[in-house]
C-alpha cells in the first residue's frame, strides 16, 4: 500500500465498514460502553468523525512540502467533546451517516492532491512526515477502534460474517 490509490482506497474503506458492520449494532449497543470505563461504539465513531473534520480544517489545508504543522495541544479536549456529542441524543443511524460523510469530505479533498505531493515532507512538531505515511497511520488508527468494536459485536452475539480486514 504505498501509491496514492491504494492508500486513498484503503481509508475510504472505513465508509463500507460503518454502513455495514456498524449498521447491524442494536441502539442499545452502539451507546452502550464497549468495556467499562471505556467508550461506546458511539463515541468512537464520533472521535472518528472529530478527527476527519480536524484533518479537513487544520492539517490539508496546510499540507505542502516543508510546511511545518503545529502538534495538536489539546487532543483530550477534542476527545471529550467528540464523546460527548455522541450522546448529545443523534440516532445511531444519524451519527453513522455524519462519520461517512465526514470520511467522504476527506477522501474527494485528498483526491485532489497531486500524487508527486503525497511523498513531500512537512513537518508536525518538527517531525518530519509524509501524506503516505500520514494517512497510513490514520488507517491504523481506524483498525484499531474497528477491532475494539468489531470485539464488542461479537462478545454480544452479533454476526459478521460478511466482513473481511
Amino acid at each position: 500500500m504505498t501509491d496514492k490509490r491504494s492508500v486513498l482506497n484503503e481509508y475510504a474503506s472505513l465508509i463500507n465498514w460503518l454502513e455495514s458492520t456498524a449498521l447491524e449494532m442494536s441502539e442499545e449497543a452502539f451507546f452502550q460502553p464497549i468495556k467499562q470505563g471505556k467508550w461506546s461504539s458511539a463515541a468512537i465513531l464520533s472521535h472518528i468523525m472529530k478527527w476527519d473534520h480536524y484533518l479537513l480544517e487544520e492539517r490539508i489545508p496546510f499540507l505542502h512540502s516543508e510546511a511545518n504543522l503545529p502538534r495538536l495541544e489539546n487532543v483530550e479536549e477534542v476527545n471529550q467533546r467528540a464523546a460527548e456529542y455522541a450522546i448529545s441524543g443523534l440516532s445511531k443511524e444519524k451519527l453513522i451517516a455524519e462519520t461517512v460523510q465526514a470520511r467522504k469530505q476527506v477522501v474527494e479533498r485528498l483526491r485532489l492532491i497531486d500524487p508527486s505531493d503525497w511523498e513531500s515532507t512537512f513537518y508536525i512538531d518538527k517531525y518530519p512526515n509524509c501524506l503516505t505515511s500520514y494517512i497510513k497511520g490514520l488507517i491504523e488508527h481506524d483498525d484499531h477502534h474497528k477491532l475494539q468494536i468489531e470485539v464488542f459485536m461479537n462478545e454480544h452475539g452479533s454476526s459478521l460474517s460478511h466482513f473481511s480486514s
